[in-house]
């Protein structure tokens, strides 16, 4: 029984499984002939490593794997699929009818959670303090919320007008409106969660995923993120001097 230790998500002692923080097909196609990726550990310094697997720690029971697993596997065609075309008259917004709005969303919640109790250091500005609890106890219900409940908005990320997917970047946040948001930048995309006991407003709910409606995501090129633009040419020459 000495091996056997608390759950995080359903707080129970069994023997805890290698989880993954970030699921790993969203690092294969970073994966070059020596399954090794390019990732951006460090935003504020550029700074780059070539890691062989995607960061792992002892944290669910098997049975809980199991059900963070049900929201991935969903979620997985949204990095797999092609992009579908913009929507009439938009130059921005895509409409992906076969993502449910909430497995999608407890699976964007589920990677920002585990950030958040993960030990490791490429997580260190993920703490979501009391909302930690709070979040753990939806992903174990399964309970996405409403739409102001941890709003979820996706952007999908571009390169000189083309789908850039081979990029990975440590989570961190910043203050829209006061209101505290989470970034994490997932294959293609950059997940912007906002996580405040002031609810967001205005466009910000317009743009977050609802229950009612479409999920949705919205074309941005990479120099529009500016936490990402200056870090992005950082990362660019450290590769260069990265041995093969």
């Amino acid at each position: 029984m000495s091996n056997l230790k608390p759950c995080r998500l359903c707080l129970q002692p069994h023997k805890l499984c290698r989880s993954h923080i970030v699921p790993e097909f969203l690092y294969q196609i970073l994966y070059d002939d020596a399954h090794r990726f390019i990732e951006l550990t460090d935003v504020r310094k550029g700074v780059a490593k070539q890691p062989q697997k995607g960061h792992r720690e002892h944290l669910l029971c098997s049975g809980c794997e199991g059900k963070i697993n049900r929201f991935e596997k969903h979620a997985r065609r949204l990095f797999v699929d092609e992009l579908p075309p913009l929507i009439p008259r938009s130059k921005c917004i895509r409409q992906h009818p076969r993502i449910d709005y909430s497995l999608a969303k407890l699976f964007f919640l589920s990677v920002l959670w585990r950030a958040s109790v993960s030990s490791l250091s490429i997580f260190k500005h993920v703490s979501l303090g009391p909302h930690e609890e709070k979040i753990r106890a939806m992903l174990e219900r399964g309970d996405a919320g409403g739409v102001l409940e941890y709003p979820v908005a996706v952007h999908s990320l571009f390169m000189n007008g083309e789908h850039f997917r081979d990029f990975m970047a440590e989570p961190t946040f910043m203050r829209v409106e006061g209101r505290l948001c989470y970034r994490l930048v997932l294959m293609g995309f950059v997940v912007l969660i906002y996580v405040d006991k002031v609810p967001i407003r205005g466009a910000y709910v317009r743009m977050a995923m609802a229950p009612d409606r479409p999920f949705e995501t919205y074309q941005t090129e990479l120099r529009e993120f500016k936490f990402l633009a200056a870090v992005w040419d950082t990362a660019c020459r450290t590769k260069t001097n990265l041995h093969p």
